[in-house]
């Protein structure tokens, strides 16, 4: 009985296939590089821009077979951070805000030197909600920080797997 329920459980892990696959996009060249971002915003985080670049940079490093440079990669990004604003959501009954949302808008310019029919110039925009109640200059780090890994996964879908 013992040997029958090994064969069929041997039989069942055999059985059973993960595969994965990149749609479409290629991972180009061997380096990577990513020019400082600016920052023309009319409200201005002083350390969106490097955050924004330190997720990218750790994004294509550690998910990618590319290696970051200095200088100009075989993938080159400059970005622009255009929005940074607080705007509110959804108000109650008696006219009240109850959410806010903080939106972040960058302007992503890539190249690509061994395939320039892949360059683009494209906005990433992506928010997170927040309490009106709760004091946003507790939660800006920490909204900074999750919305700035939405964008930079909107980025990298967009020049790697071609979304």
């Amino acid at each position: 009985m013992r040997s029958i329920l090994i064969i069929t459980l041997s039989l069942i892990a055999l059985s059973c296939k993960v595969s994965y696959s990149f749609r479409g996009g290629q991972i180009p060249g061997k380096t990577f590089g990513i020019e400082s971002f600016t920052n023309t915003a009319s409200l201005i985080n002083p350390n969106l821009a490097i955050v924004i670049q330190d997720e990218l940079q750790e994004r294509f490093t550690n998910e990618s077979n590319l290696k970051y440079t200095d200088g100009i990669g075989d993938a080159q990004f400059k970005g622009v951070i255009t929005k940074y604003r607080i705007t509110p959501v959804q108000g109650t009954g008696d006219e009240t805000v109850a959410l806010n949302r903080l939106t972040i808008t960058v302007k992503i310019t890539y190249a690509n030197s061994t395939d320039d029919s892949q360059d683009f110039k494209k906005a990433f925009e992506s928010y997170d909600d927040f309490e009106s109640t709760e004091d946003f200059s507790s939660l800006e780090n920490d909204l900074m920080e999750t919305i700035s890994e939405k964008l930079v996964a909107l980025i990298y879908n967009e020049t790697l797997m071609e979304w």
